[in-house]
């Protein structure tokens, strides 16, 4: 009979060595996926755009991204379960946790030894502060590019840095792995470029021979520049009339280029009018939200290695690369510069890691109970300069609008003419969910171009929406509210609707009619929501413009709170201010819609709408609805 023996000690320990990274990828995956976006989050930023393209394989914008849009694409229509765009959210929530596995690997590898618990302990802290780093889990949680990027950069870096330890043909096939690694970098997020100067220095410094040519020269530079062939995605797909989602990309040789250059955001390295300036301290404050002050005293005794002999040369690396991302993100200017920070913060918590091993190799006595403490302490630091939790697992708001936006009862040939990212929500339910089929999305940034694609459009005779204001236009057509739109009609030419509740109050001494109301409640995802149709008649030109103040009191008239503290109220112009008052057509009817989160409804609740003049602020008149519990 055979006797197993038990696993040795130092045999456990190489087993923790080789699990722990994807012990801590696999918790941080099921926290980011927990704490995922469910749908569409943001209308007017790239991260609608990454979830209407990758599962239709579309053409993102400059520089087109084709690896993300394929492995991304992949993935959506693979999975099994959800919508299309938490599938892509999905994807950005696995790319992360891996980048946190990784970043483990690689701050153990720079700590110390594979099988130093001090080093494995270094690993973790690397991991915990990068990983709750409130920039780096808002992306982690939401369809974009950074989570596959810096998951590329942590993977370079730890090939890169591994590569001194290897000889003959392992080192042969590592130098293989880098370069094709850096090549899917560059057919990703063309940032990677910021990486290879700190490469040649790290690599020409530390393996001596390595400039003398060879011919593997030849298939390190196949694998390079193979990955750069997923580009022909791009005109590939345009070949066969797919299209990006503003129809900017031209599918000529010059327009390939200008796309996959992202020639016109060069600007933005000298003026960018949506950019934020950041001052000295704005950036120290952003920087401190990521790690805590602890996290930050740790990334400075990290610093110390740079002065052993033995890491000298692979710190020197991780600072380079950190000092490239950090001066990139200085000069580059965009809403949203702490993106491009996300390398620097990566490189800073492989510091962190080194010093927390520093820290711990100082103690006389390493007990449990001390790097236990020191783990919680490195996990809980909101309380000390640290940025919020994340959790957008109940954004439902983005998703409403598109689905109410959707479900407007649109009649054939209609067109609905709004801004880019509101016409992006409008065809991801279209193709995602099959609603609002009948409508043709238009898209129109510029003030100008809207008024000019209101008179196409009601020239041709079709039916035509519009989601916000548009000055110049109130006195030229008719008005009535559709869900969250307004349908444009020939002046004094309204299809009238009869209101389900009729009221007949007489304002402004008998020159407007309420003639009655439909009151509605919406079963949205992010909770229920009353939508309240007035409809009004006005017998003259109107003098003033009006506005209505919502608010659903109880039987003492306290107005009711939401779940969130905030009161149950909403102040809004009608008509979604495209029309005022004092423009409406005498005795054409005027149907006007208002939507309000609806809280938990106290004993005796009304909704209580109240009318006035927007300019005195005087009551004009009032409507008193109860609502059953």
């Amino acid at each position: 009979m055979r006797v197993v023996s038990p696993p040795t000690r130092a045999g456990f320990s190489m087993w923790i060595d080789r699990v722990a990274p994807w012990l801590a990828g696999l918790a941080f995956l099921l926290l980011y996926a927990r704490t995922a976006a469910p749908s569409i989050v943001e209308l007017f930023d790239d991260t609608l755009e990454f979830q209407l393209v990758l599962p239709t394989f579309g053409i993102a914008h400059p520089t087109g991204y084709p690896l993300y849009t394929l492995a991304g694409g992949i993935w959506s229509r693979l999975l099994p379960a959800g919508n299309w765009a938490w599938r892509t959210n999905l994807f950005s929530a696995l790319c992360a946790a891996a980048t946190v596995a990784i970043l483990f690997a690689l701050a153990r590898r720079l700590a110390g030894r594979h099988n130093d618990r001090r080093a494995n302990w270094g690993g973790l802290a690397a991991a915990i502060l990068f990983g709750l780093g409130p920039v780096w889990w808002q992306q982690a949680t939401v369809a974009e590019v950074y989570a596959l990027h810096n998951l590329l950069v942590a993977a370079i870096l730890l090939v890169a840095v591994s590569l001194p330890d290897r000889s003959g043909r392992t080192f042969d096939q590592h130098m293989l792995l880098l370069w094709l690694l850096v090549g899917l970098g560059l057919a990703h997020h063309r940032t990677t470029v910021l990486l290879l100067p700190g490469l040649a220095i790290y690599l020409l410094w530390s393996i001596p021979g390595l400039w003398r040519p060879r011919l593997v020269w030849l298939l390190w530079l196949s694998a390079l520049l193979a990955p750069l062939l997923l580009y022909l995605y791009i005109p590939l797909r345009a070949a066969g009339g797919m299209g990006d989602l503003n129809g900017s990309y031209v599918n000529t040789w010059a327009g390939f280029w200008d796309h996959v250059l992202a020639r016109r955001y060069t600007s933005f390295f000298t003026a960018n009018e949506l950019s934020r300036l950041y001052g000295t301290a704005d950036w120290l404050t952003l920087w401190i939200a990521q790690t805590g002050w602890l996290g930050g005293l740790l990334t400075v005794i990290g610093l110390g290695n740079l002065a052993a002999r033995v890491q000298r040369k692979r710190w020197a690396l991780i600072v380079l690369v950190l000092a490239a991302n950090l001066a990139f993100a200085l000069a580059y200017r965009v809403g949203d510069p702490e993106v491009f920070l996300l390398p620097a913060f990566l490189c800073a918590a492989a510091l962190a890691g080194a010093g927390a091993a520093t820290v711990l190799a100082q103690l006389r006595s390493t007990t449990w109970v001390t790097v236990v403490g020191l783990a919680i302490s490195l996990l809980l630091m909101w309380g000390i300069g640290r940025g919020p939790i994340i959790d957008r697992s109940e954004d439902w708001g983005a998703h409403d609008y598109a689905v109410d936006l959707a479900k407007v009862e649109y009649a054939a040939g209609s067109r609905v003419i709004g801004l880019e990212g509101e016409m992006s929500a409008l065809k991801y339910m279209q193709q995602a969910e099959g609603l609002g089929r009948a409508a043709t999305p238009l898209v129109a940034n510029d003030e100008q171009v809207r008024r000019l694609a209101v008179q196409e459009s009601m020239a041709a005779g079709a039916p035509t929406y519009l989601t916000r204001e548009l000055p110049g236009i109130a006195m030229a057509y008719s008005f009535s509210g559709e869900g969250p739109l307004v349908r444009l009609w020939p002046r004094e030419q309204m299809a009238e609707r009869q209101p389900s509740s009729a009221t007949a109050i007489s304002l402004l001494a008998d020159r407007l009619l309420l003639e009655g109301y439909d009151l509605t409640r919406l079963a949205w995802a992010g909770g229920p929501v009353l939508r309240l149709t007035l409809y009004w008649r006005p017998s003259t030109a109107l003098d003033r413009n009006l506005k209505v103040s919502l608010r659903i009191v109880d039987s003492k008239g306290n107005v009711a709170v939401q779940p969130d503290g905030t009161p149950a109220t909403l102040d809004a112009f009608p008509l979604r201010q495209v029309a005022p008052s004092s423009t409406w057509a005498a005795g054409v009817q005027v149907r006007d819609v208002y939507e309000l989160a609806e809280p938990v409804l106290p004993e005796g609740a009304q909704l209580l709408a109240i009318v006035y003049d927007a300019e005195t602020l005087a009551e004009a008149g009032r409507l008193e609805i109860l609502l059953p519990r």
